[in-house]
């Protein structure tokens, strides 16, 4: 089997390289798509004639091409060779990556049946729809802005200067969005306008990179460890802030007849402030989840390291909420927490309880409406809050700050400083033990200082 070299025009002063292969009754041409320059290419020697108007990498590139092309012809040469198999050669060659893609998912695909077998939580689900978004921006981006048409990642050999290169493109990507807006235009859901990201949420992206190729190694995808050098960062947080037992009290009494679309606002969150759930627990509630006087549920963030049922006993004012909407009869509200036990028997539970507890809008609604409530009422306390651009403190009014999750802070911070029994509150918030979240709750205030300086004889 013999492999030779030759040219076919393609401009006046340029040529591709054409490759034959001869044995027998065998002969295959095909034309790959390396091109030289006519008049300085030599085809004796098959390499550059010494010049400076070919770039020297170039000069070096070529000849190596055609070198390694010539050997992975004469070794996977067989009987059944034929054109096709001589274009698959060359392109093995020259564009190696996609030659590993053949037999091995890439990074994308990975992330997308990492997304599809995941059964968590659905705001970690939604973090991963992000992260695979981005990704997928990432491969465009290095393909079409950079020109590097053969990018790909793959689990089984993505490098520590690779997750260091995705990482700097997450930090600058709204930098990015500004000097190629027509590229963007049609890769964003949400068309706002380019800002940079947290210090925080760039470290949790690159932290649930990090989830997902040590899910790959469990799932026996990939031996990469690179993940383990990369090494899992903690976020930095500031003290939570949440509103106060009077502040609470001072949204449930408000008047908001004139303004009804607030009123619901108003009634989620503060039936919101007092069972203290996750947000995405929150809008999966029904009816079904109130027995005998409590709220029970499972948090579906933490099922999987411990599934255990919730319990929350229902405030008087938040079954007052809850008869506001009475989806069931008011008797059946009513008597949540005063339903009999009957001698020898389970307790009687109301049936057809399915329907959802509250009018809930969607999470960007819900979080836009808690700002404007507490603005309208008057809940302008000044907090200070940590800039996780830049880690300094600011002072910010709490209208501006406030977000569903202010509603599960207030749970939990109220109740801590009349009982700071962590376990006895962490039974009723869903934190499993041991939580770094929880920790941030236990900020122990000025009031239960004094308390403590009170006690001292």
């Amino acid at each position: 089997m013999k492999v030779t070299v030759y040219l076919k025009k393609c401009t006046a002063s340029t040529s591709n390289i054409c490759f034959r292969v001869r044995e027998k009754n065998v002969d295959i041409k095909v034309v790959s798509p390396l091109v030289v320059h006519d008049k300085y290419w030599d085809m004796d020697t098959l390499c550059y004639r010494r010049t400076t108007a070919v770039p020297a990498a170039e000069q070096k590139r070529l000849p190596e091409q055609i070198a390694a092309i010539i050997e992975r012809a004469e070794k996977s040469f067989s009987d059944k060779a034929d054109s096709r198999w001589l274009k698959q050669t060359i392109e093995d060659v020259l564009y190696p990556s996609r030659a590993f893609e053949r037999n091995h998912p890439n990074l994308l695909r990975r992330i997308h049946e990492y997304l599809e077998k995941y059964d968590g939580a659905d705001r970690t689900k939604e973090h991963i729809i992000r992260f695979e978004r981005k990704m997928s921006r990432y491969h465009d981006y290095q393909r079409e802005i950079l020109g590097n048409s053969d990018f790909t990642l793959f689990v089984e050999t993505v490098t520590l200067e690779q997750m260091n290169a995705f990482r700097d493109y997450v930090a600058g990507e709204y930098l990015l969005r500004q000097e190629h807006p027509d590229f963007y235009a049609g890769r964003m859901l949400i068309n706002h306008a380019p800002k940079p990201l947290s210090n925080t949420t760039v470290i949790n992206t690159m932290n649930l990179f990090c989830t997902f190729l040590h899910w790959c190694k469990k799932m026996k995808y990939s031996d990469n460890e690179v993940y383990t050098l990369y090494g899992c960062k903690e976020p930095t947080y500031g003290d939570p802030f949440y509103l106060t037992s009077e502040e609470r009290n001072i949204l449930y009494d408000a008047d908001l007849s004139d303004n009804p679309k607030l009123a619901v606002i108003r009634d989620i969150f503060v039936f919101h402030c007092y069972i203290g759930c996750r947000v995405g627990d929150l809008y999966r509630l029904t009816r079904d989840n109130i027995k005998y006087g409590f709220l029970e549920y499972m948090p579906q963030k933490t099922k999987k390291c411990q599934a255990k049922i919730v319990r929350v006993p229902l405030h008087e004012k938040a079954k007052a909420i809850l008869l506001r909407y009475p989806k069931k009869t008011a008797d059946e509200i009513e008597n949540f927490g005063n339903i009999p036990k009957r001698k020898g028997r389970q307790p009687r539970v109301p049936r057809d309880l399915s329907n959802q507890l509250l009018p809930f809008k969607p999470i960007h609604q819900y979080n836009l409406g808690i700002r404007e409530l507490l603005k309208h009422c008057g809940i302008d306390r000044m907090v200070t809050i940590l800039d996780t651009h830049g880690y300094n403190t600011v002072q910010k009014p709490l209208y501006e700050v406030a977000t569903s999750h202010t509603a599960r802070k207030t749970f939990v911070g109220n109740l801590y400083k009349q009982v700071p029994d962590p376990n006895l509150i962490a039974s009723m918030s869903g934190h499993v033990e041991g939580s770094r979240a929880f920790n941030r709750y236990r900020t122990i205030d000025d009031d239960m200082k004094r308390r403590l300086v009170e006690m001292i004889n």
